[in-house]
C-alpha cells in the first residue's frame, strides 16, 4: 500500500499525496465506476485529507499523509470487495492496482512512452501480472489502444 502511495506522489521531497495524484490512482488503478464517480473520489479526497490534517501538527504541506491515504484505501476496499473479509479486501484491491499498474507499465513499454511514474518495474511476478510478459514473449505486444481487461482477484491469507 505504501509503494502504491509512493508511486502518485507528485512533487519529489514531499510526503503528501495531492489531488490529482489522488485522482490519478483511482484512474490508473480502474476504481472509478457508476458507483463511484470521481466527484464521489474527490469528495473521498477531501473529507479525509481535512480529517488527518486537522490532527496534525505540521501545517506546512497540504494534501494526504499516508495513513489518510491508508484509510481512504480501506474504505476502497470495503466498497469494492464487500463479502470478503477486511484483510482480504486489502489484499484483493493492493492485487487489483498492482495488475493494473503493470499492464500501463508494459503498454508504456511497448509503445514506447518515456518513464513508468516511477512505479515497479512491469514484470513483478503475480500470475496476474504475468499475462502481459507472454503477450510479448509470444511476440503479441498489448494493444496501445486503451482497451479493457478483466481481473480475476485472488485471496490472500495474511500472516
Amino acid at each position: 500500500m505504501a509503494n502504491l502511495f509512493i508511486r502518485f506522489l507528485g512533487i519529489k521531497g514531499t510526503m503528501k499525496l495531492g489531488p490529482t495524484g489522488f485522482r490519478t490512482f483511482i484512474r490508473n488503478c480502474k476504481l472509478s465506476s457508476s458507483s463511484l464517480s470521481m466527484a464521489a473520489v474527490d469528495i473521498l479526497y477531501i473529507d479525509i485529507t481535512r480529517r488527518w490534517n486537522s490532527m496534525t501538527l505540521d501545517q506546512r504541506d497540504s494534501g494526504m499523509c499516508l495513513q489518510a491515504f491508508v484509510e481512504a484505501f480501506f474504505y476502497l476496499a470495503q466498497r469494492k470487495f464487500k463479502m470478503l473479509p477486511l484483510h482480504e479486501q486489502v489484499a484483493s484491491l493492493i492485487d487489483l492496482c498492482e495488475y493494473h499498474l503493470s499492464l500501463l507499465d508494459e503498454k508504456r513499454l511497448v509503445c514506447g512512452r518515456s518513464g513508468t511514474s516511477g512505479g515497479r518495474p512491469p514484470d513483478s511476478g503475480t500470475p496476474q501480472e504475468a499475462a502481459p510478459s507472454a503477450q510479448l514473449a509470444e511476440g503479441n505486444p498489448p494493444s496501445c489502444t486503451n482497451s479493457a481487461h478483466k481481473f480475476s482477484h485472488s485471496r490472500h491469507a495474511l500472516s
